[in-house]
């Protein structure tokens, strides 16, 4: 699915991925603090898989090739010497260590990881390097982001690595993994998969058992939740209660596998897909329900975890933050889905672990992205919030075990549906395309257009800015 280089990806992150700017050595010491930006955490995706260590054996701190009839192939790789990798960095250092630093340390006492970095954008890559820094590893947070790296010249094919020790690529989710193939032109495998970013529906406990409401339940269509929110918006001793406020809006199409750009035709999509009309349909009849219209529609989380005078919220499953709420009852279901489309949950926005092809250290490299995408570490790293991208049940059932507060929660939402593998963006085609996706929704929200007026006027301007891009 690889495109020309017309339509090459340059992917930046948004604010909310943007984390510590400082790096440094880490100590090891285990932390933990919650971090109000939870962008970049959902955005992460489970990456490698367990290591693979066959039945030979070793002494501890060394690895053996995974299979004997690769062993003229493969080094023993000796992790018991002093090794130092500089490791680029996605998120704040307090959750580097918790999730990377102190796990490595743990396993490898004479490894020191020294850490760059602080969220991907290509900006601050380019800065990197031309500040002399020699980064091993990679913890990027987005797999759209191979594209830059690819042209960075720090993307390492891992095909022969994985062949050679008979990796098992199946272990990870399958949307995961087909969202890293798709960023390569010849079949190569540049990244591993870490961690996914799923969505659930957050409800207030309170305001269904005040207007005697069934609460919201796992597998609901959108219709059905619309219908839900009708029994809930309701004017209360003068404060007006809202059903279903919109929650993030890019969750509609990857719940489609839609994109607003098509390669094919160098054009948007909005009229050419009619998909884009249903998601539109939804809009409408969300802001058609009487007293459920905001101010202003956008997407805010105010109203139900400050206000509370929002009964349902569609949102990436990042808890912390929701738990941390002053006086915040609530619950959890799946992400309601489409009538047409049932089960099909969000992209799986999988954050990822890469290696330098200019690494000196390869081998030891390739151990430590291995480590990390073990079983081990993916069960440690769900069990404090970050799900996994590995299929493993028990993984998945342990999400959040280890978060206060989280037991009263059904926690078996956040995978209820599957992952949806979203087409390759298209870098600034992409961007320019999606621009109107919001002005859209606000326009058909507020009354001040029609369905299709909103289409056709998103599709000009989305075309309008794709033919400025092409001539350049």
């Amino acid at each position: 699915m690889a495109s020309s280089r017309k339509y090459r990806k340059r992917f930046i992150l948004s604010g909310n991925n943007r984390r510590n700017l400082n790096g440094g050595i880490y100590d090891m010491k285990i932390t933990w603090k919650q971090s109000a930006k939870c962008a970049s955490l959902l955005t992460a995706a489970a990456m490698l898989a367990a290591c693979g260590s066959g039945g030979n054996k070793a002494s501890p701190g060394t690895s053996t090739p995974s299979s004997p009839g690769d062993a003229s192939k493969a080094a023993v790789v000796d992790m018991s010497k002093p090794i130092t990798f500089t490791f680029f960095n996605n998120a704040s250092n307090e959750i580097f260590e918790q999730e990377i630093g102190a796990r490595i340390k743990a396993k490898y006492p004479n490894v020191t990881i020294k850490t760059v970095g602080n969220g991907f954008t290509r900006s601050n890559m380019e800065k990197l390097l031309a500040a002399g820094e020699q980064i091993d590893l990679f913890w990027i947070g987005f797999q759209e982001s191979i594209a830059d790296m690819k042209e960075l010249g720090l993307a390492m094919d891992l095909s022969e690595l994985i062949k050679r020790d008979k990796y098992d690529l199946s272990r990870f989710d399958d949307s995961a993994l087909q969202m890293v193939k798709d960023q390569s032109d010849k079949g190569e495998i540049f990244a591993l998969p870490w961690q996914v970013g799923s969505a659930v529906l957050f409800y207030n406990t309170d305001l269904f058992n005040k207007f005697g409401v069934p609460y919201p339940k796992d597998g609901m269509t959108w219709s059905e939740t619309i219908d839900l929110a009708k029994k809930v918006t309701r004017n209360d001793n003068g404060v007006q209660y809202r059903g279903l406020d919109i929650g993030l809006v890019r969750h509609f199409y990857q719940q489609y596998a839609l994109s607003p750009f098509d390669p094919k035709t160098g054009k948007a999509t909005y009229l050419s897909d009619p998909r884009w009309n249903r998601i539109m349909q939804f809009v409408k009849d969300l802001y058609s329900i009487p007293g459920n219209r905001p101010e202003k529609i956008a997407e805010d989380r105010a109203g139900f975890m400050q206000q509370k005078v929002v009964a349902m919220l569609p949102w990436s499953a990042y808890f912390q933050p929701f738990l941390g709420a002053a006086d915040l009852n609530f619950n959890i279901a799946a992400l309601p889905v489409f009538d047409d489309a049932k089960g099909q949950g969000v992209s799986p926005a999988a954050s990822i672990l890469m290696m330098n092809p200019k690494t000196k250290v390869k081998e030891e490299g390739w151990e430590i992205l291995k480590f990390l995408a073990s079983d081990e570490v993916e069960i440690g790293n769900s069990r404090i919030g970050f799900p996994p991208a590995i299929k493993l049940q028990a993984a998945k059932d342990q999400f959040g075990a280890d978060l206060p507060g989280v037991e009263k929660l059904n926690m078996k939402a956040v995978f209820y549906n599957k992952f949806t593998a979203q087409p390759v963006i298209k870098g600034e085609y992409h961007s320019a395309a999606i621009k109107p996706y919001v002005p859209m929704i606000q326009n058909v929200g507020n009354d001040k257009s029609d369905i299709n007026t909103a289409l056709r006027d998103a599709q000009e301007a989305a075309d309008k800015a794709i033919q400025e891009l092409q001539s350049r």
